[in-house]
């Protein structure tokens, strides 16, 4: 509300989400602003959110259970990860992985088909996470109410993930003159590939060497991919992007891999993690907007997000470095720029500001 001073009527008080101390003229001190308040839905059980690893057309699998990669490119897998299998002839599906080692790569796993490389295949690491959820009853925000801290997941399967790292992301289509873009639909439309089998629901994709530079989406959600006659039409999440209808180019898709979209991603398949389905990672005004400042580590309401971590990334770029995207630091209530393709955790959230 408000407030009247000796100068006459002065700005309303900012809402802060803390109780800031105001002093005025020497008249007094007292508390103002908004407190911070949240809701917890304690949901049972978990969901599994997959998160895209590894693509190649390099892989190959030999009964009772070896996949080999003659890239050499099964990297960052540790024994008991669960792998989700995409693309394959007869492989598809889940297993988890029992040994490490060989040349070339490779990988034991709890069971397999023989099958010669050739197909674009993708490989999935997969966590549990739990389906509790914390909505922030001042901006509507709702966060899942854990991170990706310890969880198999990202580089080395300890929960921490790349914001995007162009050494993971893998091309799984190119082609000459064939790829178009079709609107108001928000289709990349594949001419002559009806018959392609790598594209997969909720993969996090990227497109580049269209004319237009705003379909050069860095990331995009897939919705589906279904043949139309002779074609194969992927239907996009472009997120907050406009795309523009485009005729065929030569354009490259690739999937991004072991970052904090292809988490956000995997927490949107089936039925969504929490039974919600259009989680991302937060922008830095939304993270900051649960920092509570007036707690000795800066850390989040430790009932409503106990076992935060010290920092995880936000979906924002550092204006200064479009290298570096803004990482937190609580207990310095500092926000500074964290090189992209560095690792912290993935945190998720909806709605909300």
């Amino acid at each position: 509300m408000p407030v009247r001073g000796g100068a006459g009527l002065l700005a309303a008080l900012l809402e802060t989400g803390q109780r800031t101390a105001y002093s005025f003229f020497g008249d007094g001190s007292y508390e103002a602003g908004v407190g911070k308040a949240y809701t917890v839905n304690a949901l049972a059980g978990n969901s599994d959110i997959e998160v895209a690893h590894y693509a190649a057309a390099t892989l190959s699998f030999t009964a009772p259970g070896t996949i080999a990669d003659a890239a050499n490119g099964l990297a960052g897998w540790a024994v008991n990860d669960r792998m989700v299998i995409k693309g394959s002839a007869s492989n598809d599906g889940e297993v988890t992985v029992t040994g490490i080692g060989g040349a070339p790569a490779n990988l034991t796993i709890s069971a397999a088909v023989n099958e010669l490389a050739g197909a674009m295949i993708s490989l999935y690491k997969v966590a549990a996470h739990s389906n509790n959820v914390v909505t922030d009853t001042n901006t509507g925000l709702m966060l899942s109410r854990n991170t990706s801290t310890g969880e198999a997941v990202g580089p080395t399967s300890n929960g921490l993930l790349n914001w995007y790292d162009v050494a993971t992301r893998f091309a799984i289509y190119a082609g000459a003159n064939t790829i178009s873009v079709i609107m108001p639909d928000s289709i990349f439309r594949v001419i002559g590939g009806a018959a392609l089998t790598q594209f997969h629901v909720g993969d996090c994709i990227m497109a580049a060497g269209f004319v237009n530079g705003v379909n050069n989406l860095p990331n995009a959600y897939v919705v589906s991919a279904t043949p139309n006659g002779p074609d194969l039409d992927i239907v996009i999440d472009p997120g907050p992007e406009t795309l523009i209808a485009e005729g065929a180019v030569g354009d490259t898709l690739y999937l991004n891999c072991q970052s904090i979209y292809n988490y956000a991603a995997g927490a949107r398949l089936g039925g969504g993690l929490s039974g919600y389905t259009d989680w991302r990672p937060p922008n830095a005004t939304e993270l900051w907007s649960i920092t509570d400042n007036e707690a000795p580590n800066g850390l989040p309401d430790a009932i409503a997000f106990p076992g935060w971590p010290a920092g995880g990334w936000s979906s924002t770029t550092q204006s200064s470095n479009t290298a570096a995207a803004l990482r937190p630091l609580h207990s310095t209530s500092n926000m500074p720029g964290a090189v992209k393709t560095g690792v912290s955790y993935a945190i998720l959230v909806r709605l909300g500001i």
